[in-house]
């Protein structure tokens, strides 16, 4: 259940090594390619119950508080290309609005109340992974627009009319 993609490879490993010292070979060899779980590139990390990677206190390295300057540059950046970012359908219902908290790592962003997002709702994720993932490539594409800086976290308001 906490197993990372580098466990998991490792452990079939070990399977099909039984199976082929235990003479059952033919039943491994039966899987097809569709039901074997395949990923782009494997985690190594520690997974955590909620299946993101667990606190490492010995290779967690603090974040800084950008400058007043680098938070409002990066606003504006997020602002004028935020179709680009997130795509223009998300886009047509969505603007950034700020960042908040100490270390400017929440994004608060407007959306249109009505609009329904692709991993489920504003306030929660589908239960669905592949809806849910919709949500984690949004994040990696905000952060990846503001790089080096991150959000740790997206907040939706809905806009008030």
């Amino acid at each position: 259940m906490y197993s990372n993609d580098t466990q998991k490879m490792l452990r079939w490993r070990e399977t099909v090594d039984w199976a082929v010292a235990n003479g059952c070979a033919q039943i491994v060899e039966r899987i097809s390619d569709r039901d074997f779980y395949q990923v782009d590139k494997a985690s190594a990390h520690q997974i955590g119950p909620l299946g993101g990677p667990c606190y490492r206190p010995w290779d967690f390295e603090a974040k800084d508080r950008p400058s007043s300057e680098d938070v409002a540059k990066h606003l504006d950046h997020l602002s004028a290309h935020w179709a680009d970012i997130v795509g223009s359908a998300l886009a047509a219902v969505t603007r950034p609005l700020a960042f908040t908290g100490n270390k400017a790592r929440r994004l608060l962003v407007q959306t249109d109340g009505t609009a329904v997002p692709p991993w489920g709702g504003w306030n929660y994720l589908s239960p669905d992974e592949e809806k849910r993932r919709t949500f984690t490539r949004l994040r990696s594409a905000v952060n990846g627009a503001i790089a080096p800086h991150e959000v740790d976290h997206i907040e939706f308001i809905p806009k008030q009319e």
